[in-house]
């Protein structure tokens, strides 16, 4: 029997696994399955969350494996959105440049600090909601046509939380880095 600490992280590695048989069903025009997968990934975004929180079903192997679904997740549709062009090439290259930097600012703050905790902020929470939603509005407008405003007004939305969210970790990060630099000094 699987302890239930661990259907938290199983929802989350489903999450992963979905992702390639979410872009097959876009390829093969299927957009009414396809929006009906995109939405079970984002419900076990949050499903997966929710029993961790609230049950205490909390890991160290959730805390990186969660944001890590989330980022292949949102980082494999955006790509495919712009390989569709259903989004501008731009779009999807600031939320992958956004990741990237994060990814290396983590790797190099826990190499200069010999620590990470991994802590979504409330901006990147809403930052992931606000691809999540997206994401699902563009699947969507293939099945049903939507007015371009609602289209460009989202677009528009995950730009400013893609960059606002980058920004705030990278500053956090930095001066966390710097404080635990100068306590490292003022030890010697």
């Amino acid at each position: 029997m699987i302890p239930a600490t661990y259907i938290p992280n199983l929802i989350t590695c489903a999450r992963i696994i979905a992702v390639p048989f979410f872009v097959w069903l876009l390829i093969d025009h299927q957009y009414e399955r396809a929006l009906l997968l995109l939405l079970l990934m984002g419900l076990s975004d949050a499903l997966d969350g929710f029993l961790a929180r609230c049950y205490g079903w909390k890991t160290t192997l959730g805390s990186y494996l969660d944001p890590i679904a989330d980022k292949v997740m949102l980082l494999v549709v955006y790509v495919a959105f712009a390989a569709f062009e259903w989004v501008p090439w731009w779009l999807t290259a600031v939320v992958v440049a956004r990741d990237a930097i994060l990814m290396i600012g983590a790797v190099y703050y826990h190499y200069s600090t010999s620590q990470l905790k991994m802590e979504p902020s409330s901006i990147s929470k809403i930052n992931t909601f606000v691809q999540i939603i997206l994401a699902i509005t563009l699947v969507y407008h293939q099945v049903t046509q939507l007015h371009p405003f609602l289209l460009n007004m989202l677009m528009t939305l995950v730009v400013y939380t893609t960059i606002i969210s980058g920004y705030q970790y990278v500053t956090q990060w930095y001066a966390r880095a710097e404080k635990i630099h100068v306590n490292n000094i003022s030890q010697r």
